[in-house]
């Protein structure tokens, strides 16, 4: 496939991406947009809105845009600059066309240390505990003992992210380990049958993660 098939392909009109952008005050930004169009040498984008406010972009402003493979394991990226802002309902970014784009791996972004409420089915007692470490392909749950979760047993996840998203995921226990001072168990779980919604926003998550850990608090995360 040839690189200008290649970015027709990617980022082809209702295409949804990452659009990464420094602020005024030199901050990172993250958010979540689709493409309108692709109109000969530039790329039209809808303005992401935050707070139902459109953010604001200047001109010759640079953005960075990942759109995430079918793989699910690598994300395209590319550069593009703010030409025009057409104004309108949902107002339109105009930018140049992308010239390549890279391939960058998620594995990068894989296993971070979280502390999220868990409740999961099926269940011999309260069907509830935490998440220690989650990536995009699964993540390790921490629960009170239940004969019920056992290495190839399948699991309902309902994850909360505090303030943000409470996602329901299909899980496979792939490993147990008894926490005999805690009286609790520890189960690695593998994700299936993603839908692309929940994909999303463990993708956002997962990607604001890595932008906090790396710029903010230095935290480092285990690789898969």
């Amino acid at each position: 496939m040839t690189g200008e098939i290649l970015i027709e392909k990617i980022f082809a009109a209702g295409s949804r991406i990452i659009l990464e952008y420094v602020d005024a005050g030199g901050a990172v930004n993250n958010c979540r947009t689709r493409v309108e169009d692709l109109e000969g040498i530039y790329l039209v984008l809808q303005t992401p809105i935050i707070g139902n406010v459109p953010v604001k972009f200047r001109e010759s402003q640079e953005l960075t845009l990942k759109r995430l493979d079918d793989s699910k394991q690598e994300a395209y990226v590319t550069n593009v600059f703010v030409i025009d802002v057409r104004q309108g309902k949902i107002p339109l970014l105009v930018c140049s066309k992308p010239k390549k784009v890279d391939r960058t791996s998620l594995r990068r972004f894989s296993r971070f240390d979280v502390d999220l409420p868990l409740k999961y089915t099926p269940s011999g007692t309260d069907g509830a505990g935490y998440v220690r470490d989650i990536s995009l392909s699964g993540c390790y749950a921490v629960l009170n003992p239940d004969p019920e979760v056992k290495t190839g047993a399948d699991l309902m996840l309902t994850i909360t992210i505090p303030g943000e998203a409470e996602f329901t995921v299909s899980g496979r226990v792939i490993r147990t380990d008894p926490h005999v001072e805690s009286k609790t168990i520890g189960a690695a779980v593998e994700f299936y049958n993603i839908s692309d919604t929940i994909q999303e926003i463990l993708y956002n998550y997962i990607f604001q993660l890595q932008l906090t850990s790396d710029t903010i608090l230095g935290t480092t995360h285990r690789e898969d």
